[in-house]
């Protein structure tokens, strides 16, 4: 399953993340936020994760024809905001 092993994968990068942040000396932390974009192509199908400040867009015919292949995660887009507090986070700065 492409879908459900980019999730994984996005998934286990957080956690590795997370865990060398917690080792470091109280308040030396960085507190800013992730960003990151993966394509994965399997025969005839194209898979895109993205998360934060990153998109990815389909350019054809020498850019005459573009198309977007993401929705951007910025905290100021409503949806963002809601999602990101519904998780339990915040949104701040």
């Amino acid at each position: 399953n492409p879908s459900e092993a980019l999730k994984e994968a996005f998934e286990e990068a957080d956690r590795v993340f997370l865990e060398q942040a917690e080792q470091q000396p109280d308040g030396q932390h960085d507190r800013s936020g992730s960003c990151g974009l993966v394509m994965l192509i399997v025969d005839d199908n194209c898979y895109i994760g993205n998360l934060g400040d990153s998109r990815a867009v389909l350019s054809q015919g020498g850019g005459a024809s573009r198309m977007s292949l993401t929705r951007d995660h910025k905290p100021c887009d409503k949806n963002e905001q809601k999602r990101v507090t519904d998780a339990g986070g915040k949104v701040y700065q």
